[in-house]
This record gives C-alpha cells, sequence and structure tokens, in this order.
C-alpha cells in the first residue's frame, strides 16, 4: 500500500509539533492533523515550566513573562516557604509557544492539515477519517490529549481531572518571584494555585475531581477570601477576572496501552502526567526523544514491531519516578485537614522547608523522597493514626 505519510501525528500540541519536528529532521515524511482553528487557544494549562526546560527544547525569552525561584506552600491553617538560591521556573505565554512550535515543525517541512477532525481511524490499514477527507500513514501518532481519539481505538478508558483557571488582574503588589500551592480537603486529590504572571496578572486555578461549577465557586471563595480560604496570607481585596479556561488533566495510569500495531500514544493521550502535579510537557518532551529514535528504526527496517520497543523504555526511564510520585499524591491524598496542619507544622518543626528546599525538584521529585526516607523524616513527620496506613503504601 501507498501511504501519504510515514507518520501522522494527531494533535498539534507543543508534543506533537515537537515529534514533528524531530521526524522531519531524519528526513521522515510527516503532518499533524490538529481539529483547532487557532493553535493553544484557548489556553488549557498553568504556563509554568521548570527551568529544565532549556536543556530539552527551544524556548525563545520573549515567550518567558516571569521567572519564580520558590513557593508559598499552605495547609488550611499552616504555611510553609521552599525556595532555590536562583530561578527555579519559567511563567511562559503558552499559547504563543505553541504557536511557536508549531511553526516550527511547519517552516521544517511538516505539513499541518488546520480544522481536520479526526472521525475515526483503522490501525490496521493506517487510514484516518477526517471531516475533510481520508489521510493514509504508515504510523499514527495519538497527541491528541487526554480525551484522545487513539487512546480509545487501543481500548483505553480515559481517566481525567477536572481544571478551571482564571486570568485575575489584582491591583495589590505580590511576590513575583513566588508561586502559592493551597491544598486542602476540598480540592484534593488536586490543589490550587497563584501564580505571577506580569503587571498585576495572576493564572488562579486548580484541578480536582469536582464539576466545573463547584471548581468555579472554590476559586471564587479563594479571590474573596472567605470559607476555606479565609486564613489566605495573600488577602486580596481588589481584582477584575479577564478570563476564564477550562480543561482537562489526565489521571497518571501505569498501565495504559500506550502501543498496538501501527498506533502509538504520546504525552496526555499516554497519561505521561506526574502524579503529583499533573504536569507533562517536560515528561512529554523527554519522551518524545525516545519516541521518535524508535519510529526511525521502524521505518528504515520497515518493522512496526520495533515500535513495541516504545513502552519498555519509557518505563526503564520513568517508572520509578512516577511511582514514587504516585505514592506521594496517595499519601496527601489520605489526610485530614487535621492531618495537613499536622504535617505542615512538623516540617516546619523539623527543618523540613531547608530540607525540601535542597533536594525539591519540580520535575525529579525521586530525589526528594528518597531523601525523606533515608532520614526517617517522612514517617517523623506523619500525624500517628495514619503511620500503619501510610506504611502499606510505601512498602
Amino acid at each position: 500500500m501507498i501511504f501519504d505519510f510515514d507518520v501522522a501525528i494527531i494533535g498539534g500540541g507543543p508534543v506533537g509539533s515537537t515529534l514533528a519536528y524531530n521526524l522531519a529532521k531524519n528526513n521522515v515524511s510527516v503532518c499533524i492533523i490538529e481539529k483547532k482553528k487557532i493553535i493553544g487557544y484557548p489556553l488549557q494549562c498553568a504556563g509554568i515550566l521548570s527551568k529544565d526546560i532549556l536543556d530539552i527544547n527551544e524556548l525563545p525569552s520573549d515567550l518567558i513573562l516571569n521567572e519564580v525561584k520558590g513557593s508559598y506552600l499552605s495547609s488550611p491553617n499552616k504555611l510553609l516557604k521552599v525556595e532555590k538560591d536562583s530561578t527555579a521556573a519559567f511563567i511562559i505565554d503558552r499559547v504563543a509557544y505553541d504557536q511557536f512550535l508549531s511553526k516550527h515543525a511547519k517552516d521544517n517541512n511538516v505539513k499541518l492539515f488546520m480544522q481536520h477532525k479526526v472521525l475515526n481511524i483503522d490501525i490496521d490499514k493506517g487510514i484516518i477519517e477526517t471531516n475533510r477527507g481520508n489521510i493514509t500513514s504508515k504510523i499514527i501518532v495519538g497527541a491528541d490529549g487526554c480525551n484522545s481519539i487513539v487512546s480509545k481505538k487501543l481500548n483505553n478508558v480515559s481517566k481525567c481531572y477536572n481544571a478551571n483557571q482564571y486570568l485575575v488582574k489584582i491591583n495589590q503588589d505580590f511576590n513575583q518571584e513566588y508561586v502559592d500551592i493551597f491544598i486542602n480537603e476540598e480540592v484534593l486529590p488536586g490543589f490550587l494555585w497563584f501564580i505571577p504572571v506580569c503587571d498585576n496578572l495572576y493564572r488562579i486555578g486548580l484541578f480536582s475531581n469536582k464539576d466545573y461549577k463547584k471548581q468555579n465557586a472554590i476559586i471564587d471563595d479563594f479571590l474573596e477570601s472567605q470559607g476555606i480560604f479565609k486564613n489566605s496570607n495573600l488577602n486580596i481585596s481588589d481584582y477584575e477576572v479577564l478570563e476564564k479556561y477550562r480543561g482537562y488533566i489526565p489521571i497518571y495510569d501505569k498501565n495504559k496501552t500506550i502501543v498496538n500495531k501501527r498506533a502509538l500514544l504520546i504525552g496526555d493521550a499516554a497519561s505521561q502526567v506526574k502524579p503529583t502535579t499533573g504536569g507533562g510537557l517536560i515528561l512529554s518532551f523527554n519522551t518524545v526523544n525516545i519516541l521518535s529514535d524508535i519510529i526511525v528504526e521502524a521505518l528504515i527496517k520497515d518493522d512496526l514491531n520495533i515500535l513495541n520497543k516504545y513502552p519498555k523504555k519509557f518505563n526503564k526511564l520513568f517508572n520509578d519516578e512516577l511511582n514514587n510520585e504516585m505514592k506521594v499524591h496517595k499519601t496527601l491524598n489520605s489526610l485530614s485537614n487535621k492531618d495537613l496542619d499536622y504535617l505542615f507544622d512538623k516540617v516546619k518543626l523539623n527543618n523540613g522547608e531547608e530540607f525540601i528546599s535542597k533536594y525539591g525538584d519540580m520535575d525529579k521529585q525521586s530525589l526528594l523522597v528518597k531523601e525523606f526516607l533515608k532520614t526517617g523524616l517522612l514517617f517523623k513527620i506523619l500525624p500517628t493514626l495514619l503511620k500503619s496506613k501510610i506504611s502499606n503504601i510505601w512498602n
């Protein structure tokens, strides 16, 4: 059979575009199939990336809106401060970044099909049916997010949290070098974030298993500093909501099928996200490098069985990290507001702020976890009644 392309990538987000660019550099015939009219819009991300992004993918300096070096972490009644000596993360213009990576791919001979909604996929024959006609490809990659049509063809069940975010103008000055994170029973298994962007603009959002109406109410409550956020140290008094966004964050699933015949998944479609934060861009960009090499090898040798190396290689590199993060996630989710206050208080009393500042890393949290376990600090700071239960998680 003669195919239109070697590789068709469904989804023109940052991961799909980066994979397409990498493949095109290796003389692979690539197309991106995107259902949207405008790449990157509407915004569905908090737009914060660790500084490690500079070692993994291109990020133009003019797309960096702010640089932060630490976080304030709040339980219902306690506060921790963790920080690095210099920049730890960038706040970026995420819409513009998506568009930059898309243009980067297009400028390097990647064919971009905009406003092409995928209706069906035949993973046996490599046929992609869209509202504007069929496209054929030797290999099909699903980079199409949490509700991926490619993932469904691989018989996966979509598991996602709802995510909500406001862009807010606040006529007050808060420390622009710190992100605020709020954790309590109302938002677990997620959290609420307060991210300084620029010029009195802030991204305020959360992910949780609540519906969007309830999430809106939680953000509104935060802005009014009432109810569960009455102890917020931010004390917001004069604000204007400029925009509202909503989307989904995949729930990490180590058992998800990510390759079958000629079909592959990557990024949110593959649930390749950090269990603790729901972030996945750095992880996915690292995965792009793995998958690119495997796809090129499969095409050169004309052997689709080579694609089965993908999950093995991914698990070898990232499984330990993701499993440790899942344990952290389960631990936090088992705590009540009283437990969270106790935990934060014990962390502070045991010099935990300095400990986290030293070993904490947005994208490699295993180091911090291992240090907590090695020093015995984890079980020293846990509520007594929960030690047995949480020991089962960590064993």
